[in-house]
């Protein structure tokens, strides 16, 4: 059974990059959502005909590290996969999310290979991420076989080609596209991926950064039951997560009734805001998920009930 690895730090596109993906794969197919928030968002948002593991409440590569591990043998035993991909929470290392693979593979029992491991990076948000979070961040980029580029259109030219610069240093061995892949035909995405360097377990690899388990230095907040609003005070609510005052918010998301449009999408992360009209497949709207550093709880609930708009 082959597993795939697509990461990236929150809100930078692993969702959408798997939506693009899944559809070209003729192999049977198992995908795990990890969800650092108490309830799950995009896990509802993937092929509907693709069987989806969610996995919620932390990190895959520490405190949900068991159930990570009897997930994967339960996928193998009741589906039979050709392959799985793997989608983590985005504040866990890619070392470490490998690392709970291969103990899922010694410990469960499970006859397993890891080799394509992909890494989305935010171009937006790559150097206040950096400088921010440097080990859990920067050992995703290292770590990839393929490193692909989102929100590209948010940079000038320079900046562009400073970021892959850096990009390029940080692993000068992974195949980097510095266009949109969005824009890539079938063929070429499936090419560019074949082309990718498979994992080497063998390989001798320098020390990981010494780093806190994601859950000690990343916190969630969940709510359900929002009350209907309207477009404008949606949009005074993305705007208000920049503020200190609620902690330093790194990724919102959820579904919200709006009065105008109706059920909308809404995703916010500190470089791109955004909503748009989104059915809902699991059927409910009105929930949200904000993950950060030093969240204000109390605050954001206030925000979220439109208490102190």
């Amino acid at each position: 059974m082959e597993i795939q690895i697509v990461t990236g730090f929150l809100g930078a596109g692993k969702t959408t990059f798997l939506n693009r993906y899944l559809p070209l794969l003729s192999v049977k197919t198992v995908v795990i959502e990890n969800e650092f928030g108490d309830i799950g968002i995009d896990g509802d948002r993937i092929q509907e005909d693709i069987p989806v593991r969610e996995i919620f409440a932390g990190c895959i590569c520490c405190s949900l590290a068991m159930d990570f591990r009897k997930g994967i043998k339960e996928i193998a035993e009741n589906f039979h996969p050709d392959r799985i991909l793997i989608e983590p929470s985005g504040v866990g290392r890619l070392t470490d999310i490998v690392k709970a693979c291969q103990m899922a593979r010694e410990r469960e029992k499970v006859s397993l290979q890891i080799t394509k491991l992909i890494a989305i990076v935010d171009m937006a948000s790559f150097e206040e991420y950096i400088e921010g979070f440097g080990a859990f961040y920067q050992d995703q980029i290292e770590r990839a076989g393929l490193l692909l580029l989102s929100h590209v259109e948010a940079e000038n030219k320079a900046q562009k080609e400073i970021i892959i610069g850096r990009l390029k240093e940080l692993n000068p061995d992974a195949i980097l596209y510095d266009g949109d892949w969005r824009q890539l035909e079938n063929e070429e995405l499936l090419k560019l991926l074949e082309e990718a360097p498979d994992y080497d377990e063998d390989a001798r690899r320098d020390a990981a950064f010494a780093a806190l388990p994601a859950d000690k230095v990343f916190s969630s907040v969940s709510f359900m039951d929002l009350p209907q609003m309207r477009i404008e005070d949606l949009e005074a609510i993305m705007k208000a997560l920049e503020k200190e005052e609620y902690g330093y918010i790194l990724r919102a998301k959820g579904w919200i009734e709006t009065m105008e449009k109706g059920l909308v999408h809404f995703d916010f992360t500190p470089s791109v805001s955004k909503y748009r009209e989104e059915k809902n497949p699991a059927g409910t709207g009105g929930e949200a998920v904000v993950i950060g550093c030093g969240l204000n709880q109390a605050a954001l609930e206030m925000l979220f009930r439109r208490k102190n708009i």
